[in-house]
């Protein structure tokens, strides 16, 4: 299976940009989403940090016309038409093929969210694939993920897989005392695997999980491996919060009803439908103890977790294995503040999905 190149990039990059009107971003045309979850959610923060207020959300759910999110109404998809829009973007991420079929048969312009940005900070993007990156293969799977985003096309992704996430690369896999911070623990799935990778020879385990359904299950999972692996008391805790900038509390829900797609809103609870979860920063929580690894993987909540973590990251320089796939800008965004705390930090990318999805930035020092 080939894999992306330099040129196939700017290629691309051109295909997504041409044909828009220059005045896109000017406030002055009628911008909608089509997919009203997760991506949706940002996709309106982002485009009203661009002076953009979008007039509609269109989605096939049935059950949430006649809604709002953030605000912006969600419509039947078959009242795009009469609505009049200059440009839909669509956040539906995994379904772009069949909506960007819908959208040309009907004869309104659109583009994938994530190949607009990915096309608009190209620059950006080609920075850190120069310059910051260890190794050719982190450069390879940068390619290949920039081209799902820019075409829409999952196979790109599936010709850099690896197995393995979190623990893939030789400095994440068989220290002997590693203090390992799992963040978005979930079942405890990823506790398992680090125990494996270092054949039970750690220090200390400390998982954050916020979901009740989680939590349950995790704690069940912990007291099966503190049995088969002979592990001592209280070497593995957890704590049922997420991680965020500061200490509070916060909505959390799933609109697929799925455990692993818990998704955490900033909104205080009583403005949210769904389960309360406590969020508390990692610097808080540590006060100034030590820790080698921290694995993060929250739900579009890295930036917070990173922003009360780093006091810790900047005093003890922890092994770093960050999910950079929740929003198009995670990658250079999060890269990015990384870099600004450590700049001796080395930098890998590895991606672990067919889809768009479970990339991760690995960051280490020697």
């Amino acid at each position: 299976m080939t894999t992306a190149s330099r040129e196939q990039l700017a290629f691309e990059r051109t295909r997504v940009l041409s044909g828009l009107p220059g005045d896109l971003l000017s406030g002055n045309r009628r911008i909608a989403i089509y997919g009203a979850g997760f991506l949706g959610t940002w996709a309106i923060d982002w485009l009203r940090q661009q002076s953009i207020e979008p007039v509609a959300c269109f989605d096939s759910d049935k059950t949430r016309h006649e809604s709002t999110i953030l605000g912006v109404p969600i419509l039947d998809p078959a009242a795009i038409v009469a609505q009049r829009i200059d440009l839909v973007f669509i956040t539906a991420r995994h379904a772009v093929g069949p909506v960007s079929r819908m959208m040309a048969a009907s004869g309104v312009a659109f583009r994938s969210l994530d190949a607009f940005y990915a096309a608009r900070h190209m620059q950006g993007f080609l920075d850190l694939h120069d310059t910051w990156l260890d190794d050719e293969r982190s450069r390879e799977t940068l390619r290949c993920v920039l081209m799902a985003m820019l075409t829409g096309e999952p196979h790109h992704c599936r010709s850099v897989l690896e197995r393995d996430q979190y623990f893939c690369l030789p400095a994440f896999a068989g220290a002997t005392k590693e203090t390992y911070v799992d963040a978005g623990a979930y079942v405890g799935d990823s506790i398992e695997r680090f125990i494996w990778a270092n054949a039970g020879v750690f220090s200390q385990i400390r998982g954050f999980e916020p979901g009740a359904r989680q939590f349950a299950a995790l704690a069940t999972r912990i007291e099966r491996l503190a049995a088969e692996w002979a592990l001592s008391p209280g070497q593995i805790s957890i704590v049922q919060s997420a991680l965020g900038d500061k200490k509070g509390l916060a909505a959390a829900q799933s609109a697929s009803g799925q455990l692993q797609s818990l998704a955490i809103s900033a909104a205080p609870p009583e403005h949210e439908t769904g389960e309360s979860i406590s969020i508390v920063s990692l610097d808080e929580h540590l006060r100034g103890e030590r820790i080698t690894f921290l694995k993060a993987d929250v739900e579009g909540m890295e930036m917070a977790l990173l922003e009360g973590a780093r006091e810790t990251i900047v005093r003890h320089r922890p092994k770093l294995a960050i999910c950079v796939y929740h929003y198009p800008c995670d990658i250079l965004d999060i890269a990015g503040f990384i870099r600004s705390l450590v700049p001796d930090y080395r930098f890998a990318i590895r991606h672990h999905s067919p889809q768009l999805m479970e990339t991760v930035l690995y960051c280490w020092t020697e």
